[in-house]
């Protein structure tokens, strides 16, 4: 809990970032690895994504809420990576090759943890990651991967 204020409290600086010359060095990195199409507003994934964790470990227990982190990390990594670099049937945005990659890694990633049910969990969220949404699915996939892991 303490873990995820911090996290929490560390995305609050990003926001912040015009604020200070201070920290306008560390934006100049973070801006090497953002996404193209996340450069007007950098690190807003990652706020999305330490805020589903925050939730997760608030709403659910700590073995629920590590489904949805480990789901969300490894899925949502796995399928940007792939569906990116050799993602060629396209879903609105997304790939189904990325589909796929999100399906597969975040079923062998989860396994350990919830056995076979991990099939299921991993099908969800790679739904979840591809279907067309207002919600951010950084948000999105830790609450849905928890609550999954609670209701089995």
């Amino acid at each position: 809990m303490i873990f995820s204020l911090f996290i929490l409290a560390l995305n609050l600086v990003f926001v912040l970032r015009l604020a200070e010359d201070k920290i306008k060095p560390i934006y100049k990195l973070i801006y090497l690895f953002e996404r193209e199409k996340n450069l007007e507003r950098p690190t807003i994934q990652g706020l999305w994504f330490n805020l589903g964790v925050f939730l997760s470990f608030l709403l659910f227990t700590k073995e629920c809420a590590t489904v949805g982190i480990v789901l969300t990390a490894v899925g949502d990594g796995f399928a940007g990576l792939i569906g990116y670099h050799f993602g060629r049937i396209r879903i609105g945005q997304k790939s189904l090759e990325g589909f796929f990659a999100f399906f597969v890694s975040s079923s062998l990633a989860l396994w350990p943890f919830v056995g076979a049910f991990a099939l299921l969990i991993a099908f969800v969220g790679a739904v979840v990651e591809i279907l067309p949404k207002n919600i951010d699915d950084n948000f999105l996939l830790p609450l849905v991967g928890s609550a999954l892991a609670c209701i089995i």
